[in-house]
């Protein structure tokens, strides 16, 4: 049995139209060099859904949802990873390789291998002591060692390997990511943690999560890549060991790690679950909200904590109705919840039952150094939070929080909520500023739009980009290149920073359609860079002149020859 290889993903990507599969559902306009309509992940009025034909991607800035065509057919039609494959290939007309079983078969399958897997794990630690006592040390106990059945990778290269040639599986093994293939080789991904088995709500493992023992060891958790049946984006841990308490409490406490879940189930918490290391997303909280309408995110009370509880809170906006209750609580003293409530599960509990309301949380964060009585606050608030509020589904919920906008700002609801709603550029946390440089935004458009140009001045532009993360997408720009074309749409799989540079420089207005002006304008930013450069030589070369130290050769050249 054989999994889908990427190179055949990629290669029918390339020869289907987002537009086309996307129109299918929604009405799209043409909007410059892309597309724009209603969003249809989110209730909205203007539309804010854009779909590149030539990069073949779609970004809505209301919810923030993004992705290519087999994400379009999961999320939105439901489809399985396969069954989006599937429909895909009938539309571009080839066919998917005969080696590749059917779904079903192959997803048990799949499932399967990493059930065998999880049980050498768990063999794994019972005879590990070093393992054993980092379980001890954190109050891990045996109960929660067998309840979430918690296992050890060993620090071998070739333990899973192994176990998964001899029983001829190591296709699947590398589809799903147990072993990773580098330069001829095959090794296991996991070596030397704890693993943290990922069941879905049928309680089949899935994936892992592995917790490094070694304090060397580059990256302390990693887990299991996207595969057929993992979807890392809706998945979250402990679901599957919460189900009952959470049907008999009606209430999700949702923390950040592994360890904050058994610590909580051990303390009388057994109604958590955590994010698998991404931050929490629209596909989460639909999940979530099948199982409790009453949802309590636990996040640190740094400013990471802060900005990780504002990107779950606009991801949760689109799902709001006036039976959902969802609530942000903070830990102020640096503690993560396992601590607290291992140590004092009563002062746990206090931090949980006295949540701060979404709105109050959506309120305070944007008046937070402003001062309403100044026309300027007043204007930059009402601006940020009206397109907040805009994504909220109608009903008494929405209307409350209209009303209170209204009280605070002293004007009417015809001001502020008609078809002509102000809209604001994006939805950034509190205080969020851009520093790009323009030369520096101007390059990264230019070369997203006209990434053929790369070839001619990567080496140049590299050398005066000032952003760190732009100088990251140059460089991977030229390994997307497949034929010739750029499959730029894998800047989505990239890490959030790069995706979210990538979103917006590539759904801004497009400058230059010609790429002849679009070359004429980098030589210009070139040129001018490197005036500035001569000028600042002839500047300290003229102070060294000043300062009666003796100049070479050819700083007297430049001295005498710089013109101004």
């Amino acid at each position: 049995m054989a999994s889908l290889d990427r190179a055949f993903i990629d290669d029918l990507l390339s020869r289907i139209d987002i537009v086309e599969v996307i129109s299918a559902v929604v009405q799209l306009k043409k909007h410059g060099t892309g597309y724009k309509g209603l969003c249809p992940f989110h209730a909205e009025n203007t539309p804010s859904f854009n779909v590149s034909s030539t990069k073949q991607f779609y970004h809505c800035f209301g919810c923030g949802a993004s992705g290519d065509a087999i994400k379009f057919l999961r999320e939105h039609g439901g489809l399985t990873f396969m069954e989006a494959i599937e429909k895909l290939a009938a539309q571009a007309n080839i066919e998917i390789p005969k080696t590749y079983t059917k779904t079903n078969n192959n997803l048990k399958e799949l499932s399967h291998i990493n059930e065998i897997v999880k049980n050498k794990f768990i063999e794994n630690l019972k005879s590990n002591s070093v393992a054993l006592d980092y379980l001890e040390n954190r109050s891990i106990t045996d109960d929660l060692i067998n309840k979430f059945e918690i296992g050890l990778a060993k620090d071998t290269w070739d333990d899973v390997t192994n176990i998964l040639k001899k029983d001829n599986m190591l296709k699947n093994g590398l589809s799903i990511g147990l072993v990773v293939e580098s330069k001829g080789k095959v090794y296991d991904r996991f070596r030397n943690r704890v693993m943290f088995p990922i069941r879905n709500t049928s309680g089949h493992t899935i994936a892992f999560g592995g917790r490094a023992l070694s304090q060397s060891d580059n990256a302390k958790y990693i887990n299991s890549p996207e595969s057929e049946i993992f979807y890392k984006s809706s998945e979250v841990y402990g679901l599957y060991e919460s189900k009952q308490e959470i049907s008999k409490k009606d209430q999700i406490i949702i923390v950040e790690g592994y360890t904050d879940v058994l610590a909580l189930h051990k303390n009388g918490f057994g109604n958590c679950v955590a994010t698998l290391g991404t931050a929490f997303t629209k596909f989460h909280i639909v999940k979530l909200l099948r199982y409790s309408k009453n949802i309590i995110f636990c996040f640190d009370g740094d400013d990471a904590g802060k900005k990780a509880a504002w990107k779950a809170m606009t991801n949760c906006l689109s799902e709001l109705r006036d039976e959902t209750n969802i609530g942000f609580s903070f830990i102020e003293d640096g503690r993560d919840p396992d601590e607290i409530s291992n140590e004092d599960p009563d002062e746990f509990r206090k931090v949980i039952d006295n949540p701060v309301p979404l709105s109050d949380f959506l309120f305070d964060s944007y008046l937070r150094n402003l001062d309403l009585r100044k026309i300027e606050d007043k204007t930059r608030f009402t601006k940020s939070i009206m397109p907040l509020i805009s994504q909220i589904p109608m009903g008494l919920y929405k209307k409350l929080l209209q009303e209170k906008l209204l009280t605070l700002t002293n004007l009417y609801n015809e001001d502020l909520f008609n078809d002509n709603q102000i809209k604001a550029e994006k939805n950034q946390p509190p205080g969020a500023t851009n520093d790009i440089s323009l030369s520096d935004s101007l390059m990264l458009s230019i070369f997203l739009e006209h990434p053929s140009l790369l070839d001619q001045f990567s080496e140049k532009v590299t050398k005066i980009i000032e952003d760190k993360n732009i100088i990251k997408i140059m460089k991977l720009i030229p390994t997307f290149k497949k034929g010739n074309s750029f499959q730029m749409n894998k800047f989505l799989e990239t890490d959030d920073e790069i995706k979210e540079l990538f979103i917006k420089y590539s759904t801004d207005k497009i400058m230059y359609k010609n790429e002849d002006s679009a070359k004429t304008t980098i030589i210009s930013i070139l040129n001018n860079y490197e005036g500035q450069d001569k000028e600042s030589q002839y500047f300290a070369v003229l102070q060294k002149y000043s300062d009666g130290i003796e100049l070479t050769d050819t700083e007297k050249t430049l001295l005498k020859s710089f013109k101004k």
